[in-house]
């Protein structure tokens, strides 16, 4: 490995103080001459010179680093969402890094822990199954971090921290009026597991509407899920025995499952079962691009996670300011039509 060069030898060879050089590699307002911040450039860029990230630290106490804390990264949404929240943190000229929870709340606390010791300027996290039944743990930790923490998609309570996600509800409302607006009398509904506040969200959502319209609960069947492809190829058969002629998949992996097994035992999809998913992920993995379904638009909640989480960066913002919930933002799924609903014949 060659050995680092040093600011000084730059400064050396461009004949300049090493200040000059500092101020021009960082990008600093001052009054030297362009052809002399270009000569700079051009020996640091012919030397290999490298910014020394710590050096810089201690003297801007910035690391510009950010850590992002997933409860499953295999999950396609998670995933993707990942990405984008990365493309965002590259723009601004920050570093993310990606950590894996594994959907329990002691790993999510550690890697908490682990990541604010590391002195990173900020913190995006999507909560833990289990720290629905921990929203008190997770507020003091968010409270006594020393940079801002904005929590995405799993909103646990409204009141634990600055946070982005969309509206559940609305998602699953969208679901029933479609399959209403087809004619459908009676439905299931498979959503993910008994603790998610969003999926039982959709539900609430789904069932309300449907509510409204006059169904009986005697023709809406819930089952849970897992928001895995198993979960839902498991229980299509169960959807059949109901009679149901419309199906909500509270995220699009359930619903692929469904439909793999709909396909073996003959079902045809939309003619005897119409199908609604939720997320409109998989089309981004080239996978169920025919598919009915309610969309979380993963570039707008980067984004907006971003400037959420930036915002509190730029204010020096600490998680006792975040805890408090300043700034929550719902946004708007909306429903992208496919090829797996039609009117009940």
């Amino acid at each position: 490995m060659g050995r680092r060069v040093t600011l000084k030898e730059v400064a050396k060879e461009a004949d300049v103080s090493p200040a000059t050089v500092s101020l021009v590699l960082n990008n600093k307002p001052s009054r030297i001459a362009k052809d002399t911040q270009q000569r700079i450039r051009d020996i640091a860029r012919r030397l290999n010179y490298v910014v020394n990230e710590n050096a810089r630290g201690l003297v801007t106490n910035e690391t510009r680093l950010i850590a992002l804390i997933v409860p499953d990264i295999e999950n396609m949404f998670f995933a993707a969402l990942a990405r984008n929240l990365e493309d965002e943190c590259q723009e601004a000229g920050y570093a993310l890094f990606l950590s894996n929870s594994n959907d329990n709340r002691a790993h999510e606390s550690a890697m908490m822990t682990n990541y604010l010791a590391r002195d990173i300027d900020g913190m995006f996290l999507i909560p833990s199954l289990e720290t629905y039944n921990h929203a008190h743990e997770l507020n003091v930790q968010i409270a006594d971090a020393h940079c801002p923490v904005t929590i995405i998609d799993r909103l646990v309570t409204s009141h634990v921290c600055d946070g982005v996600g969309f509206d559940n509800v609305q998602g699953g409302r969208l679901a029933a009026k479609r399959l209403l607006e087809a004619r459908h009398r009676r439905f299931v509904c498979i959503s993910g597991q008994p603790h998610d506040a969003n999926s039982n969200n959709r539900v609430c959502g789904f069932v309300d509407v449907l509510h409204g319209h006059g169904i009986d609960d005697d023709d809406i069947l819930l089952l849970s899920g897992d928001y895995r492809y198993d979960g839902g190829y498991g229980l299509a058969a169960r959807v059949v025995e109901f009679g149901a002629t419309g199906l909500f998949c509270c995220n699009d992996l359930m619903a692929m499952g469904v439909l793999e097994r709909f396909g073996e035992m003959g079902v045809d999809v939309p003619h005897d079962i119409s199908v609604v998913g939720y997320d409109n992920i998989m089309r981004r993995f080239g996978m169920l691009s025919n598919l009915t379904t309610v969309e979380q638009d993963v570039h707008k909640l980067a984004v907006r996670s971003w400037e959420t989480l930036y915002r509190r960066i730029r204010r020096h913002g600490t998680g006792k300011e975040c805890a408090r919930a300043d700034w929550v933002t719902l946004l708007e799924p909306r429903l992208v039509e496919g090829a797996t609903v039609a009117v009940r014949r």
